[in-house]
């Protein structure tokens, strides 16, 4: 557990989707630090997501 009460998870992966669908459902409460590109990917989802709204 880190100072601030998160904790900080290395999480395999074969499939970046199904690990975006896995993130996304925790809205707010999660934040990927890398890889780069599933960072940029769950952004650009966001952002999609947003502009909806």
């Amino acid at each position: 557990m880190e100072k601030n009460g998160s904790y900080i998870l290395e999480v395999p992966y074969a499939d970046p989707t199904e690990l975006m669908m896995d993130i996304l459902r925790h809205g707010p409460h999660v934040e990927v630090l890398k890889p780069a590109e599933l960072r940029r990917a769950v952004g650009d989802s966001l952002k999609q997501t947003t502009a909806r709204y």
